[in-house]
């Protein structure tokens, strides 16, 4: 990616941060990345390192889109739990109305959605139909950060490799 499209993929990052935690602070045993859409052989590894690491991850896909700029094509969860990691793929932003803080969705057919905490992931049994009514919200919210930009400094450390 060029330059460009590294600030736009870091800004969708400050978004994402910013839509799933609020005002919080993120603590160590939670990262969130992103970079390209992951083969299965890449997740296995990303998922091999966070067992390791014993951090919950969430990977936001990104592709590039018309006039070369990065287009958000999906979240993956990666969750440890001792030695194993459990891998949820095709996911997205839900911000129900009323709510402060957006919610992850698995995909259709999932009887649970995620929740994040400064530290962790927790998945969440339910999933009401105001959880799909949200999706179209936090795609909306989400651009509107993006656009106008959010500061996360010292709630979030952003890095860019």
């Amino acid at each position: 990616m060029n330059p460009d499209q590294t600030a736009h993929v870091r800004a969708h990052v400050a978004a994402v941060s910013k839509l799933l935690l609020g005002n919080k602070i993120m603590k160590p045993g939670l990262m969130i990345m992103a970079g390209e859409p992951l083969d299965p052989h890449q997740r296995i590894a990303f998922g091999r390192t966070a067992v390791e690491a014993q951090v919950d991850l969430i990977y936001l896909e990104f592709a590039v889109g018309e006039d070369d700029v990065p287009v958000m094509t999906g979240i993956t969860v990666m969750l440890p739990r001792d030695t194993v990691c459990y891998v949820s793929t095709g996911c997205r932003l839900s911000l129900v109305l009323g709510k402060a803080r957006a919610v992850i969705v698995p995909q259709d057919g999932a009887q649970s959605h995620f929740k994040v905490l400064p530290g962790e992931i927790v998945q969440v049994r339910g999933r009401s139909a105001l959880l799909a009514a949200g999706c179209d919200r936090a795609i909306a919210k989400l651009a509107m950060l993006v656009r106008d930009g959010v500061d996360v400094a010292g709630q979030v450390a952003l890095q860019t490799w």
